[in-house]
């Protein structure tokens, strides 16, 4: 009898073992199955985010709205340095105002910056010049911060500050500056591709 209960206890434990074994393999395989589900939708989602950074950044898109649309036909614009030079180089939208060093930086820009400009596209008139030109202050203000703040990202991806010699003993002081990081590009290089906006209202302009 002895002998039956001891035959017995093994083949509990055996079974026991059996299945905590098989327990353990379908806890990794659930855990396997759930990063290979999760991989191929953050693939998809990288892909995907890529495609509308890509869209969303044309000029097209950009000046489908009305405002921009107007800014994009100004005079003082097009006649800017940006959109005319000997070069033939042209500057769009996002090579001034999107951040563009990583894909989560640019993404990040894309859809904070688009959802905000969104809605206050649909939630003012901007065909009224009175209420364009009132928001053009705080606009400028904000684009002379994120600039200033992001030490002139943007202008860096086409212009290298150690590749530039100004001519003039101002140019070559503030460039030293520059080096020295006490400026940044938008300290004195404002207002060169928009229309200025008033200093006293407290912007610049890029």
């Amino acid at each position: 009898m002895t002998q039956i209960n001891s035959v017995a206890g093994v083949l509990c434990e055996r079974v026991s073992s059996s299945a905590q074994r098989e327990n353990v393999m379908k806890w990794w395989l659930a855990v396997f199955a759930i990063l290979i589900v999760g991989g191929i939708i953050g693939a998809a989602g990288v892909v995907a985010s890529t495609f509308v950074n890509s869209y969303t950044s044309t000029e097209a898109f950009c000046t489908s709205c009305h405002s921009m649309a107007t800014v994009a036909a100004d005079p003082y614009y097009l006649q800017s340095a940006h959109r005319t030079n000997a070069a033939g180089v042209l500057a769009n939208c996002v090579d001034c105002h999107v951040p563009a060093t990583n894909w989560f930086t640019e993404t990040y820009s894309h859809a904070v910056d688009g959802v905000r400009d969104g809605i206050a596209e649909y939630t003012h008139n901007y065909n009224d010049p009175a209420v364009w030109s009132a928001r053009l202050p705080e606009l400028a203000r904000r684009v002379r911060d994120d600039m200033q703040r992001e030490d002139s990202l943007t202008c860096r991806k086409c212009h290298d500050a150690a590749q530039i010699h100004p001519a003039s003993t101002v140019g070559q002081s503030a460039h030293a500056m520059l080096a020295q990081g006490k400026v940044t590009c938008v300290t004195c290089h404002a207002n060169i591709a928009h229309v200025p906006v008033a200093a006293s209202a407290g912007s610049g302009n890029r």
